[in-house]
């Protein structure tokens, strides 16, 4: 018979404890449970807002499961319907089970109707990027996270939206998904060792460096950046970075991060989501 609510309430109460006894002995219980019943278990821990919860290995390992079957049908999607934003969020939730990012999307929602208002009636290309880089980077003040560059938590949306900090990729990825809401052309543009985004205008495309508030970048700036990571620069640098490739990236980020931190159980998830990722 199914576990009602109120059982399952119990076991998130239990949880709250924190005691290596306790986590131990609803571990072997969790483990028992059926998938709907750890599905509801990781709901209700949500509504509880708790995020400082260390989850039981075996609730951990089945939440990187789902993680695992939801980057399959990500990966799947048509080249029209890959949704960049979703594949955030989902690197968000793997990093942070217990967090409910219906609230960071509704942030995101609101940041997506103050820009769209501050846009109406501009067309210009030069106005439409000065406009995107004075909400982000002077509004929000949005920026590179350069003291703690190799924080995990930096790859991770709901971080970045949180503490207005991240690396090149994520502050680049928050562009690209308000652009993708707002119809306005932004592409990613992955070069060796840096992510930079770019504005694709009926004339010369406008480079911007979104880890160094919103620069605009020329094509020598670019090749200046590149040649400074030890790498010969090559016009194909600048092409757009299709959607599966950034999260590929984002991916392997990350990977190299738990990697040196010898996290070997997010790795392990992180591998496989990234073979499903790369099979399109």
């Amino acid at each position: 018979m199914s576990l009602s609510d109120s059982q399952l309430e119990a076991v998130c109460h239990l949880l709250n404890d924190g005691s290596a006894r306790v986590t131990a002995a609803l571990d072997r219980q969790v483990s028992e449970f059926s998938t709907e019943e750890q599905k509801r278990l990781l709901y209700l821990l949500k509504k509880r807002e708790a995020s400082e919860v260390i989850l039981p290995p075996s609730l951990r390992e089945f939440h990187y499961s789902q993680i695992e079957i939801a980057f399959s049908d990500w990966s799947l999607s048509s080249v029209e319907d890959v949704d960049l934003e979703d594949a955030c969020f989902l690197l968000a939730s793997f990093g942070h089970p217990l967090e409910d990012m219906e609230m960071k999307k509704d942030e995101l929602q609101g940041m997506e109707n103050h820009l769209r208002g501050r846009l109406e009636g501009i067309s210009k290309a030069d106005a439409v990027v000065d406009e995107v880089v004075e909400y982000l980077h002077g509004e929000l003040r949005f920026d590179g996270e350069r003291g703690n560059y190799y924080d995990a938590q930096n790859s991770f949306l709901n971080r970045v939206l949180e503490r207005r900090r991240g690396i090149p990729i994520s502050l680049s990825a928050l562009y690209l998904i308000l652009a993708g809401r707002l119809g306005l052309p932004f592409h990613g543009v992955g070069m060796p060792g840096h992510f930079i985004v770019k504005y694709q205008s009926d004339e010369e495309p406008i480079f911007l460096d979104p880890f160094d508030r919103g620069k605009r970048l020329s094509v020598g700036d670019c090749a200046a950046i590149v040649r400074s990571l030890g790498y010969h620069f090559d016009m194909r640098f600048l092409q757009e970075t299709p959607p599966r490739r950034i999260v590929e990236r984002m991916i392997n980020n990350l990977l190299g991060i738990y990697k040196r931190d010898g996290e070997d159980d997010r790795a392990t998830c992180l591998l496989r989501c990234r073979e499903l990722v790369q099979r399109v």
